[in-house]
């Protein structure tokens, strides 16, 4: 497995810090580090993870749900 690096910079994710995930058909096709995330992308982020639940579906995709939505 190949390593995790920002789109922007290149520096190599280390597990800490709010990286942010760019997601394409739910496969994460690239990352950005905190020092290179706009401000707008930054509050995208926030506001994401405030309002889905993220999991993988059972292809392997990454899929975010509303949350507080019905349950089922």
């Amino acid at each position: 497995m190949s390593a995790i690096r920002c789109d922007r910079c290149n520096r190599r994710w280390r597990g800490q810090g709010d990286w942010n995930g760019t997601f394409e058909r739910g496969r994460m096709v690239g990352a950005l580090c905190p020092a290179c995330q706009t401000p707008q992308e930054n509050a995208e982020a926030v506001i994401n993870e405030a309002t889905l639940d993220y999991g993988v579906d059972e292809r392997g995709r990454f899929r975010g749900r509303p949350k507080g939505g019905e349950s089922r």
